[in-house]
C-alpha cells in the first residue's frame, strides 16, 4: 500500500498544508498509525481510509501545536513576572502532558473537567469544588475517579502503541 499511495497522498497533503516537509511527515505519521491497525487487510477503500487517517494526523498534530503555543504563552507571562529558566525538555514534556490531558478527558463533561483542573492544579479540597459547581461532594468524588480512570485507560493505550515510555 506505502508504494501504491505514498506519492499521491503526500500530493493530497502538500495541497493542504504551506510546507512540503511537513507533508512528508505527515505522510510517514500516517502511514505507521496505518500500521498499528489490526484491519491493515481489510481495507476496501485505501485512499479514502488514507485520508481519512491523514486528517486525523493532521488534526491532532494541529491541536498539539495549539496546546504548545498556548503553553508557551503562559511561560512567557510568567517568565517576564520572574525569572524563570526552563529547558527546551521540560517544556516538550509539558506539552506531551497537557497533549495526553486533552485526549484522556475529551469526552468528559464540561463539569467533570472542571472538577479535575481544580483539584489537581488549581489546589481546591473536594467540599469546596462540590460547592463551587453545584453538587454533592459524592458526585464531586465521582468526577474525580472518573477522570482518573481516564486517564489510566490512556495511558495504557499510549504504552499499547508504544507511543510513552513513562
Amino acid at each position: 500500500m506505502y508504494l501504491d499511495h505514498h506519492d499521491w497522498l503526500k500530493q493530497w497533503l502538500n495541497s493542504r498544508v504551506r510546507y512540503p516537509f511537513t507533508a512528508a511527515d505527515l505522510v510517514q505519521d500516517t502511514f505507521v498509525k496505518l500500521l498499528q491497525t489490526k484491519q491493515l487487510f481489510s481495507i476496501q477503500e485505501p485512499r479514502a481510509y488514507l485520508v481519512n487517517v491523514a486528517k486525523h494526523v493532521l488534526i491532532d498534530k494541529h491541536r498539539r501545536y495549539i496546546l504548545e503555543q498556548n503553553y508557551l504563552e503562559t511561560l512567557k507571562q510568567h517568565a517576564d513576572d520572574q525569572d524563570l529558566l526552563i529547558s527546551s525538555n521540560q517544556i516538550e514534556e509539558a506539552v506531551v502532558i497537557l497533549d495526553f490531558l486533552t485526549i484522556a478527558l475529551q469526552n468528559t463533561t464540561a463539569l467533570t473537567r472542571k472538577a479535575f483542573i481544580m483539584y489537581y492544579f488549581e489546589g481546591y479540597s473536594q467540599s469546596e469544588i462540590a460547592t463551587e459547581i453545584g453538587k454533592s461532594l459524592r458526585t464531586t468524588q465521582l468526577y474525580l475517579a472518573e477522570c482518573l480512570q481516564l486517564c489510566y485507560e490512556a495511558k495504557n493505550n499510549l504504552l499499547e502503541l508504544g507511543l510513552d515510555e513513562r
